[in-house]
């Protein structure tokens, strides 16, 4: 029967187009979204890329149709045919029929293909003349009563004709019946994401941004300020759920005093900026728009959770990435998230996580229960259907983690999210109702498919999304209650409602779900080695203050951002970059002044070690030294860390021990006061053992054993001389008396 019908109402199209235009031959519409391609009908052409005839769709009154509406479809067309038109016929065309699935509707705005066909709705309307190369606007009308009937979005179509030239442009139009609120469907529960989220721009050197992109992004008219005008107004109409990254935070209060862009690896290259006013404006109209409401953080520069969890850097770098992200938060907007970013009384702070992409298997879940306390997750529709009892639920089942924790699984809206990806931050006067209009139909078809049963509907824009304000403002006035198949909810609570349900089985998120978006394996071998080689400069420093430190995990985090996904992994290459430079010209400012030889003329001796400290900041290192395998010298350096102070220098003293003579080559090396051996501070020292000196004191000693002797014997000799001499003079006397 479905098939007769729509066989009638073709046939009922064609007549209405014949009748337009007697004696030409038939033209068929192709439309794109809100803008109409042309057919050609006749031998002219035109420009080569141009439409003879282009239309497009700018507004319709009512947004959707009542039972006694009556609807208004407006828009413009433009003549490129190459000469004057004396007419543009123009008529608006629908069905009674409803679409009957989100992809056969989605197709029309583009196509305006549609199985049932469209048939002429209310009088055709000829404007003109129309020089080529000009455009004028048109508005056509018909009554919702005579077609639509049922809850459900149909198709609307407007065909222009003019000159054997026909266009099309084609848009969605919901039906709402009205009648009791108990013969009504069930009213839809919508919850917002409100995504605050944007490139981190910070590395190690303090007080500096990557760039200056965001001194517009928060001022008036700018992406960020946007956005939270746009949420600041609609925030307790909408209940809406902000997505904040605490990155952003840190990186709209550095410019709130006097700042720095680019900058080398000393920190210096480096373009000085005044304080933005716009930057502490904003962080205040933020903190008065979120108090009281429901929010939660993101990891610190939304780290890629799902690609540190692949790598096995969750541990570490999630873990930071979510305790750094607490704390920046907390020191940053207390009223909001609390002196340690776990909420204050006023604020619901959740413990949610929306991933780069909504892509998350069952360890990446694992990940962000046990490293980031994450109870509630939300996922891309397009990627998990296997865990939500209905079909376009965003309630799925909760999952147990491998911690054993309940985790809360909500599913965001797959198609809205792409439809919201292609806002612009200057649309063109159809581009805007084409999205507005769309998002429109989307949520009261997702509604009318199972019309009398409660459903839900997370709403999770990309990260990056950069609507106008009109736009912005335009989508959320739809979901605040003036459609009235939606009902505005907290994400909170659709996460209660999840918690309730059946625990899904281990086997519904996949074991192990690899995206090609995810940072690569490459990439996160080098943000690994900045991230150690960070710790390691942290290990030498001496009772680094806590804002040193923070600064240094801050630079690391940003580096695992998920804004280097392809195609943005250049960025990220230069953020490793510079980091790595920065910690590599650090640490060659901590080093050792020594001699390079030293002459051992004894079996031990001594020499000076010098750490010479190039930096602001004191360090604790200890002198280290190696001697080769299978040689026989002995080195002696102190056990204890020597603080060296900021641009000064500490000598120490090494006892070199040698059992043999001859040379040997030994390495100095410094290490931190946790015995990490830093990498830039190797130098070799050679010792040159001679033993002349013991040599030496022999000789010394023999020539003293002679003198020695040769002293006693000659008082030996004096002595028996003098004995002698007495001897005699006694013999004298004696002989003398005799006679």
């Amino acid at each position: 029967m479905r098939t007769v019908r729509s066989l009638i109402r073709a046939l009922g199209a064609l007549t209405a187009v014949f009748l337009v235009l007697p004696g030409v031959a038939l033209a068929i519409p192709s439309a794109q979204a809100a803008t109409g391609e042309v057919t050609h009908q006749s031998a002219r052409t035109s420009a080569a890329g141009t439409p003879a005839l282009a239309i497009s769709i700018t507004g319709m009154t009512p947004s959707y149709a009542t039972q006694g509406s009556t609807v208004r479809v407006a828009g413009t067309v433009a003549n490129h045919t190459g000469s004057a038109v004396s007419g543009i016929s123009l008529q608006a065309q629908t069905s009674p029929q409803l679409f009957n699935s989100r992809a056969e509707m989605t197709s029309f705005p583009a196509t305006g293909s549609y199985p049932d066909g469209v048939e002429p709705a209310g009088s055709p309307v000829v404007t003109g003349p129309l020089q080529n190369g000009a455009t004028l606007r048109w508005s056509v009308s018909f009554s919702a009563a005579a077609f639509y009937q049922q809850f459900g979005v149909y198709p609307v179509q407007v065909l222009a004709t003019a000159g054997g030239y026909s266009a099309a442009a084609n848009t969605l139009l919901p039906y709402w019946p009205g009648g009791s609120a108990a013969s009504q469907p069930k009213t839809l529960q919508v919850a917002w994401i409100w995504p605050l989220i944007d490139t981190p721009q910070q590395g190690a050197c303090a007080q500096t941004l990557a760039t200056n992109d965001l001194a517009s992004s928060v001022a008036g008219g700018g992406r960020l300020g946007t956005l939270l005008d746009a949420g600041a107004s609609y925030s307790q109409a909408d209940d809406l759920t902000w997505d904040i990254d605490p990155a952003l935070l840190s990186d709209v209060s550095v410019m709130e005093s006097t700042y720095h862009t680019v900058g080398n690896a000393t920190c210096s290259d480096r373009f000085p900026k005044r304080a933005s006013p716009a930057a502490g404006k904003w962080l205040t109209q933020l903190g008065t728009a979120t108090t009281g409401q429901s929010a939660f953080l993101t990891p610190y520069a939304n780290v890629d959770a799902a690609a540190l969890s692949h790598a096995g850097l969750d541990s570490t770098l999630l873990r930071s990435a979510y305790q750094l992200g607490e704390t920046v938060a907390g020191q940053i907007m207390p009223g909001t998230f609390g002196r340690y970013g776990t909420g204050t009384g006023e604020a619901t702070l959740l413990k949610a996580a929306w991933p780069a992409g909504g892509l998350a298997d069952s360890g990446v879940v694992t990940s962000l229960a046990n490293d980031g306390g994450i109870s509630t997750v939300v996922l891309s529709s397009a990627e998990l259907n296997s865990v939500t009892p209905n079909a376009d639920n965003a309630l799925a089942r909760p999952v147990v983690s491998g911690i054993g924790t309940t985790v809360s699984v909500l599913l965001a809206d797959a198609g809205l999210t792409s439809l919201l990806g292609s806002a612009a931050p200057k649309p063109s006067e159809s581009g805007q109702f084409a999205l507005t209009q769309d998002f429109l139909a989307q949520t009261a078809m997702i509604s009318s498919e199972e019309p009398y049963k409660a459903r839900s509907l997370v709403i999770a824009p990309p990260t990056g999304w950069a609507p106008s304000a009109s736009e912005a403002s335009a989508l959320l006035r739809i979901t605040s209650g003036s459609a009235p198949w939606l009902h505005p909810t907290g994400l909170s609570a659709l996460a209660q409602q999840s918690a309730k349900l059946p625990a899904a089985p281990a086997a519904s998120l996949p074991a192990k779900q690899v995206s090609p978006d995810e940072l690569p394996a490459d990439y996160l071998a080098d943000v690994k080695k900045v991230s150690n080689g960070a710790a390691l400069f942290t290990d030498l420093l001496f009772h680094p203050s806590a804002q040193v430190v923070s600064s240094l995990q801050e630079a690391v985090a940003a580096t695992a951002s998920s804004a280097w996904r392809p195609p943005g992994l250049a960025g990220g290459y230069l953020a490793t970059t510079k980091l790595n430079d920065y910690l590599a010209y650090s640490e060659t400012q901590v080093k050792i002044v020594s001699s390079k030889k030293i002459l051992l003329a004894g079996a031990s001796g001594q020499t000076p070690v010098s750490v010479r400290n190039g930096l602001k900041v004191p360090v604790q290192v200890r002198v280290t030294a190696v001697a080769p395998a299978g040689s026989q010298i002995r080195l002696e350096l102190p056990a204890d860390p020597q603080t060296v102070q900021g641009g000064k220098t500490t000598t120490v003293r090494m006892t070199v021990h040698a059992a043999t003579i001859g040379t040997t080559t030994v390495q100095l090396q410094l290490v931190t006061q946790n015995g990490s051996p830093m990498t830039w501070t190797g130098q070799s020292l050679s010792v040159e053992v001679t033993r002349f000196g013991r040599f030496l004191l022999l000789i010394i000693g023999g020539a003293l054993g002679i003198l020695v002797l040769t002293t006693v014997y000659r008082l030996r000799r004096k002595r028996l001389a003098s004995s002698r001499q007495q001897s005699s003079a006694q013999d004298k006397v004696d002989a003398g008396g005799a006679g």
